[in-house]
Parts: structure tokens; sequence; C-alpha cells
């Protein structure tokens, strides 16, 4: 997972998430990473990383050879998310397209993530992988778990959202701590 300093940051799920606890500037521990620019690039960031951290496909700190050579033999369109070496970049997509493996740089900016050299916004991290899953140049296709099989519980999850929507969750008819499960990886992806 990605440690920005010292603070857990913990967020919530009974329902839209709370907001984070973010820490000022002056408490901000070394890493490769910028500094926050304000208190809501903090909050986006932290709930991203928690949603990545169950997604499956989010492999952290892995570094742009050992991505491809993990994407090199898999179908066209198979992708990750990892932690950006550069300074000023949290993360990138690294995806399987026609001529090899290839990385993007995922960009946030005023609250939105976008690919590197793209118009198109969106703001959530998932919500551009779904766009770009749906597109008509097919570019990704499906993530990249590894060779570890899903459990049963994740693939329930997936197949949950996926049937009802995110924005359902709060009102199916199930425990709490069932919709505390769905709330920690709300996406179908």
């Amino acid at each position: 997972m990605v440690q920005h300093n010292d603070t857990d940051h913990t967020v919530a799920r009974q329902g839209p998430s709370k907001p984070a606890e973010c820490p000022k500037p002056s408490s901000v521990s070394s890493t490769h990473f910028h500094p926050f620019r304000d208190q809501k690039e903090c909050e986006l960031i932290t709930q991203t990383v928690d949603y990545l951290t169950h997604s499956g496909f989010y492999w952290g700190p892995l570094d742009v050879d050992e991505a491809h050579t993990r994407l090199a033999r898999l179908p066209l369109g198979t992708f990750l998310i990892r932690d950006s070496m550069q300074a000023n970049v949290f993360f990138t997509l690294s995806y399987r397209a026609s001529e090899g493996p290839t990385s993007v740089r995922l960009l946030i900016k005023d609250g939105s993530f976008s690919l590197a050299g793209s118009k198109h916004t969106f703001p959530c991290l998932f919500g551009l992988l779904r766009y770009y899953i749906a597109s008509p140049k097919k570019s990704l296709s499906m993530p990249y778990r590894g060779d570890v099989p899903q459990s049963l519980q994740e693939l329930a999850r997936r197949a949950v959202v996926q049937s009802f929507g995110k924005d359902s969750i709060q009102q199916l008819p199930v425990s709490k701590k069932l919709k505390e499960f769905l709330w920690l990886y709300p996406f179908s992806i």
C-alpha cells in the first residue's frame, strides 16, 4: 500500500465515505511522492489507495520493467495499477497493448483523474478504468490480479456490485457487516 507518511489513513465505509484525516505538510515524511496540494487531494488519494488495495490489481511499488515482464505474455488489454516512480505522479497504469506492454501516467488535477495525453477527466480512478474498458478501441479489457485464484468472497462482491450498482449498496436487504464488506470495494472491475 502507498504510504505517504506515518499516519494511518482509515476511511469508514458506512455508505458514502467520511473524509480522511490528512497530515499537515510539516508532518509528511520523505517519500518519492510529492506532498498533497490540499485536503481534497489527500482525501481523494487516500480513498483511491483504499479502494485499490481491495481491487487485487494494485501492485504498489512495482517498477516498470517488472510490470512489463508480467504483462508481456498476457492477453491484449490486460492491465494493472502500480505506484509511479515519477516524483510528481502517484499512480501509473501499465497494460498490454498490441505493440507490447505500455505504461501511462495517471494524472490528478483539480480533483479529477486522467491519463497523460488525454483530455478525458474522471472524478474517480475506477470511472476512468470503466471508460477505457468500454471504449471502442478496447485499450483495456481485464485487470491482472496475478496467478493466485480470486476468493469466492471477492468474486461475489464484484458480482453483487455489478448486478445492483454502487449506488444501491445502502438499500440492499443485507446485514450491516455485509454492506461494509461491499463498500470496501464497490466496483465490478
